[in-house]
C-alpha cells in the first residue's frame, strides 16, 4: 500500500493558511484539519483556554500520525517554526505519509491576524482585546521563525496570498496531483 498524502499548509498567522487548505481540500475532495480549530476542540472541552504547545504534542500531531497511518490522505494549516518544527513536527509526521509542503505568504501577515482575531464573534475568541495584541506582538516577534519556508529537506510551494493565490489555484491543484503521481 502506498503511503498518504499530508498536503502541508504553513505559513506565518495571517497569511492564508486556512483558507487556502480549506479550498484545497474542496477541490481534492479529502479530510481538513485545521490546528486552529484542533485547538478550539481542547478549549471546548477544558471550559477554559488551553496550551497550544501541549495541544500540539497531545492532539494535533497525534490526530494527523493516526489518520496517516489509516492511509487517509489529508491537508492540514498549521505554522510551522524553522528551528524546532522539523524535530516536533515532521520528523513524527514521516514515516506515516508523504508530505507536500506548501507555504503562504502575504504582506502584512500579523496586522491581517490581529484584525480577523480581533473581529471575530464566536468561540474562536478567547482573549480580550489586549490578550489578543499581546499575541499578535509575540507572533510578530517570532515572524522570523515563521514568514520564510523552513528547510525540510523537500521541495516547497510558495503561494503568494495578497491578491487571490499566485500561483492560482488551479496550478496549485496541479502541483499536488503531480506530486501523487510520483
Amino acid at each position: 500500500m502506498s503511503k498518504p498524502i499530508i498536503i502541508y499548509v504553513t505559513g506565518a498567522p495571517g497569511s492564508g493558511k486556512t483558507t487556502l487548505a480549506r479550498r484545497i481540500s474542496e477541490q481534492l475532495y479529502i479530510p481538513h484539519i485545521s490546528s486552529d480549530l484542533v485547538h478550539g476542540g481542547v478549549r471546548f472541552t477544558l471550559g477554559e483556554p488551553n496550551d497550544r504547545y501541549k495541544t500540539l504534542h497531545e492532539a494535533l500531531v497525534p490526530i494527523m500520525i493516526d489518520t496517516a497511518r489509516r492511509g487517509i490522505s489529508f491537508v492540514v494549516d498549521h505554522v510551522l517554526q524553522k528551528d524546532i518544527s522539523k524535530t516536533d513536527v515532521i520528523n513524527k509526521l514521516s514515516p506515516h505519509a508523504r508530505i507536500i509542503f506548501i507555504h503562504t505568504v502575504a504582506a502584512n501577515p500579523i496586522k491581517r491576524h490581529l484584525e480577523r482575531e480581533l473581529g471575530r464573534d464566536d468561540k474562536g475568541k478567547v482573549l480580550d482585546d489586549d490578550g489578543l495584541k499581546k499575541r499578535a506582538d509575540f507572533h510578530a516577534s517570532n515572524l522570523s521563525q515563521t514568514v520564510e519556508p523552513a528547510d525540510f529537506e523537500k521541495p516547497v510551494l510558495i503561494v503568494d496570498t495578497n491578491d487571490g493565490y499566485n500561483p492560482a489555484l488551479d496550478e496549485i491543484i496541479a502541483t499536488i496531483e503531480r506530486f501523487t503521481e510520483e
